[in-house]
């Protein structure tokens, strides 16, 4: 009896200590996540870019200190709101972004991948390099992360196929003074748990093979790019007895949704700083077999779903819209 109280005590000790290590832990990532917020906070007031850039070397730093520390991953950053966070449904992956403008109003970008390595057992941390601005044909290369096309990310999303996992991150570069883009980016693992960015997992876009897609518009236009479920219509195999056309059914499904690029005026078609979005129509990535398929003219809503304008959307595959080349 007394040997089975004295088991029943240390136990007892033992759960205390793990849980007061645990708090004080959580308590030091809490203070080191405060540093954080105030040094980003501190450097986006900062009037002086050659100073905003010195705050910058701080915050990297003292990132990957924090991001460096044993159990980092299952600390949330719950108060961090000024730098984009997100985090893989498997765990596997979480990447923080953010940028700093220099005097020209061109952002440069930032960021840390924290990767599960399979081989090691363990997360490990890699910094982003941004190399946007200098990489030839972004759309159709395989980049690294020290030759980033920086990005700030706002959704994070999951393809997987029999033998690999894709990460598709959907995100915001500012570009230059003339435009700006929207990016579709697909981040891998490899067999060391090494982030790779790119992967040709687009279908039916273009005839060229395509690692991202990029959208690039007007500085003074908004483009929507989100992961929703929407309605598209597709052909039936029946037809309509009166004028023996085939009919279309309206199906729903959760797809990447964005609006169609067109040019302001028709002679500004090869010109993609003079492209806007046209809030009426509408063009997705719809997964499928872990690709993502091209689909044109979606609906663009996600509440009840209307008859499709079928007549209208195939008008409208003639007028010149947006393609990279």
């Amino acid at each position: 009896m007394d040997f089975a109280l004295r088991k029943l005590g240390f136990v007892a000790v033992v759960l205390c200590l793990v849980v007061c290590a645990n708090a004080q832990h959580k308590a030091e990532f809490a203070l080191l996540e405060d540093s954080i917020i105030s040094i980003h906070k501190s450097m986006l007031c900062e009037p002086s870019s050659e100073i905003r850039y010195q705050k910058n070397e701080q915050l990297l730093y003292l990132f990957e200190e924090v991001l460096g520390m044993k159990n980092s991953f299952q600390y949330k950053f719950d108060s961090l709101k000024t730098i984009s966070k997100l985090v893989s449904s498997d765990k596997k992956v979480r990447i923080f972004t953010w940028y700093v403008i220099d005097d020209r109003g061109t952002c440069e970008y930032f960021g840390f991948v924290q990767a599960y390595s399979e081989t090691q057992k363990r997360y490990m941390l890699f910094p982003l390099t941004d190399k946007w601005n200098k990489i030839q044909h972004p759309a159709t290369q395989m980049l690294t992360h020290n030759s980033w096309f920086g990005a700030i990310y706002n959704q994070i999303l999951e393809l997987k196929t029999s033998s690999k996992t894709y990460y598709t991150l959907l995100g915001w570069n500012g570009g230059n003074i003339f435009s700006q883009y929207k990016v579709i980016e697909v981040l891998s693992l490899n067999n060391r748990g090494v982030p790779i960015f790119g992967a040709p997992i687009f279908r039916n876009y273009s005839k060229t093979k395509f690692y991202r897609i990029l959208f690039e518009y007007a500085k003074t236009s908004r483009l929507t790019l989100a992961y929703s479920k929407q309605y598209y219509a597709q052909r039936s195999a029946k037809k309509d007895p009166k004028t023996r056309r085939f009919t279309y059914d309206t199906l729903a499904t959760e797809m990447i949704i964005f609006n169609r690029l067109i040019p302001m005026d028709e002679s500004l078609a090869n010109v993609p700083q003079y492209y806007v979005a046209e809030s009426s129509l509408n063009d997705a990535f719809i997964e499928n077999e872990g690709k993502w398929v091209f689909k044109q003219g979606v609906q663009g809503r996600n509440d009840t779903p209307v008859k499709p304008l079928i007549d209208r959307t195939e008008r409208l595959k003639e007028r010149v819209y947006y393609r990279p080349k």
